[in-house]
């Protein structure tokens, strides 16, 4: 029975997540949501008091599924020298441009309409984001550690720097109208900035 319950939570939190990206938060409402889930009301009322309530979890979960899917099964221990980790951020980048060619709706949505809605969802971004940030220190601080790396590198700075760099990947992704050429360049100068400022 819980399998089952998880089970149908996921399934509206999915849901919600489409039509969020498809036709924006405030354009939808618990009817589309179930409509999309193929539900009733009373399913979802079960599990969320309303549509502000499913949005908290939208969020949880995109963020989640953007980091799976940018970090892969890169480790940030897995780098013994920096020309291998400019491979893990040059792979990084590339499942960035991979991500927003594929789930262009549902980039969008989390990073820049999202945190438009109200102040409580621009701060849980907020908070969640941090998280890119302390993973990309994690990266870093092996490099530290390792000795391939500064040793006077500030490695929560600079992760919160190279997480900038990503967003703008991302941003640069969502404009859209990159050609291939144009998106290998791209990677490669922010895989060369990168390294520059962390070697």
């Amino acid at each position: 029975m819980r399998n089952r319950t998880a089970e149908r939570r996921v399934q509206l939190v999915r849901a919600a997540h489409h039509v969020f990206s498809a036709q924006g938060y405030r354009n939808t409402g618990v009817s589309d949501i179930v409509r999309e889930a193929g539900v009733s009301h009373g399913t979802f009322y079960n599990y969320f008091d309303n549509k502000r309530h499913i949005l908290d979890e939208v969020l949880d979960s995109g963020v989640d599924f953007i980091l799976n899917e940018v970090v892969g099964a890169d480790e940030p221990d897995d780098a013994s020298t920096s020309g291998e980790l400019a491979a893990q951020f040059r792979a990084i980048l590339t499942r960035v441009f991979a991500l927003v060619e594929r789930e262009p709706g549902l980039v969008q949505f989390i990073l820049l309409d999202a945190p438009a809605i109200d102040d409580q969802s621009l701060q849980r971004l907020l908070r969640l984001v941090r998280t890119f940030g302390a993973t990309a220190s994690a990266f870093l601080a092996n490099g530290v550690r390792r000795g391939f790396l500064r040793s006077d590198l500030d490695t929560e700075i600079a992760g919160e720097g190279l997480l900038s760099l990503i967003i703008s990947a991302i941003l640069t992704g969502v404009r859209g109208g990159l050609s291939p050429e144009e998106r290998d360049r791209t990677i490669e100068a922010f895989v060369g900035f990168a390294m520059t400022g962390v070697r």
